[in-house]
């Protein structure tokens, strides 16, 4: 009895040890930096999402589900992958329609384009990324060679390898991938497409056999589970080749009775400015997604009813969602489009969700005019700091203060993994003076006369900013 009990134990043992291992080493991407959408579906409580996206980068790039909640209150998500192709795209819906209703289910249309993956990595963020389950072995078997589904199934072949690259998100939640609502935030610029090909050609050609059975696929899915579908094609770089492809599956749905939007046709109609808004030459960056989603926006207006779920608490993931994204913008105001120290300093003193690190070095007689105007607007009086000084504010006020004679210490924690350090350590042990202020083991003091202003963005808990004033 004793040996049956000890086995049962060690069987236990077993299975939990391998969970937790499993836990650090799996996959948790799908469209880079730990962000996954499929761990954003599963941290979303049942029934809640009303419009749901699914297709490749494409479609997290062009679509950011805030916008639509900001405007309206609708409760939409992108279930995209990088990569994602057309089988992956069903799939990712039968998955979703595990716990979740919607109304509206809006396809992007890439994958009509191409057979299987490009890239080994988006292989990885498509296969491994959803629960083991039927509906995730079904895919595997679509898509994957019989001389690997057993790999893919498994996971353990293919994840093992993964310890070497572990970081900090494999053994602690990254928080966005509990309340992001799928998209691919991205403020770059760079040229993006032209569109002759969509706005040109309207030639079509035999659809293939698998882009047929694909489309009818998803046409019965939507039938089945009582959710109105719309194809659609986001703004990218297409030849007339590929153009005819996107119009022949445009004839082909329309025949069916479904919606087919292709935003190529539509770029001159929504203004889309090739210099402005992408972020290269497939992709849309925040200004394009704000144009394209604008539209989606207007479209679901016209044609559907749906709750403006605004102020109602079981939609707080969307509520959390869209402070992470103000705070998104934030930081780009303040590393881009903010100018000169006092505008910085303004603008951080009403900030509510900044810890403001001040560090000021060198003595009285090295202060610049412009220094001393900054002091004179953060209320400190450079006579008492004939050193320098270091300073923290919070939510507009000052929490701390020593000028750079102080011996004490200052240790405050701005999150779980992150810890403020303020000491006078050139003072007191001869080193740098760049070590004075430390948050963890980076330095962020300054060895020469002159202000560091540090931001930390409380909410997200990362450097917000970071400037300099000589």
């Amino acid at each position: 009895m004793k040996k049956v009990i000890r086995g049962i134990l060690f069987a236990v043992l077993l299975v939990l040890t391998v969970r937790a291992v499993y836990g650090v080493v799996s996959w948790k991407d799908t469209t880079g930096d730990y962000l996954s959408s499929a761990q954003q579906l599963y941290h979303t409580g049942d029934g809640l999402i009303d419009v749901l996206f699914v297709g490749s980068s494409h479609c997290y790039c062009s679509i950011y589900p805030e916008y639509l909640w900001r405007d309206g209150g609708v409760s939409a998500f992108d279930l995209a992958v990088s990569g994602q192709d057309k089988w992956a795209s069903y799939y990712s819906v039968k998955e979703a329609l595990k716990t979740q209703k919607p109304k509206v289910v809006f396809v992007e249309c890439y994958g009509l384009l191409y057979e299987g993956y490009q890239q080994e990595g988006n292989k990885f963020r498509n296969l491994l990324s959803y629960k083991l389950s039927g509906n995730s072995i079904s895919l595997i078997r679509k898509v994957q060679g019989e001389g690997e589904q057993l790999d893919y199934i498994l996971r353990w072949p293919i994840v093992h390898t993964r310890y070497r690259e572990l970081g900090q998100y494999d053994f602690e939640q990254y928080a966005p991938s509990v309340y992001g609502r799928g998209a691919g935030y991205n403020w770059d610029v760079n040229a993006g497409p032209y569109f002759p090909a969509a706005l040109s050609c309207d030639a079509t050609d035999e659809l293939s056999e698998e882009n047929k059975s694909w489309i009818d696929e998803m046409i019965a899915l939507s039938q089945k589970e009582d959710f109105a579908l719309v194809f659609f094609v986001a703004p990218k770089i297409v030849d007339e080749q590929r153009q005819t492809i996107f119009n022949s599956a445009a004839q082909y749905v329309t025949e069916q009775g479904m919606d087919f939007i292709d935003f190529g046709k539509l770029a001159e109609e929504l203004g889309l400015d090739v210099n402005r808004d992408f972020a290269d030459g497939n992709h849309c960056n925040a200004d394009g997604a704000a144009k394209v989603t604008g539209y989606i926006g207007d479209y679901l207006s016209e044609y559907f009813e749906l709750t403006d779920h605004r102020g109602d608490d079981s939609y707080r993931l969307w509520e959390q969602n869209d402070h992470y994204f103000c705070r998104l913008e934030t930081e780009r105001e303040y590393n881009i489009n903010v100018k000169s120290m006092e505008e910085y300093l303004a603008k951080a003193m009403e900030d509510e969700d900044v810890t403001m690190i001040v560090n000021v070095e060198g003595s009285l007689e090295n202060y610049t005019q412009e220094l001393n105007d900054c002091l004179e607007q953060l209320g400190i009086d450079p006579e008492q700091y004939p050193l320098g000084g270091k300073w923290v504010w919070r939510g507009g006020e000052c929490i701390f203060s020593m000028d750079n004679g102080d011996p004490q210490a200052f240790y405050l924690d701005l999150s779980d993994t992150d810890t403020l350090r303020i000491e006078n350590r050139s003072e007191k042990f001869g080193e740098s003076a760049t070590v004075n202020v430390m948050l963890n083991r980076a330095a962020y003091g300054r060895d020469e006369a002159g202000m560091t202003v540090l931001l930390y963005d409380t909410f997200r808990g990362v450097i917000t900013g970071l400037k300099e004033l000589k």
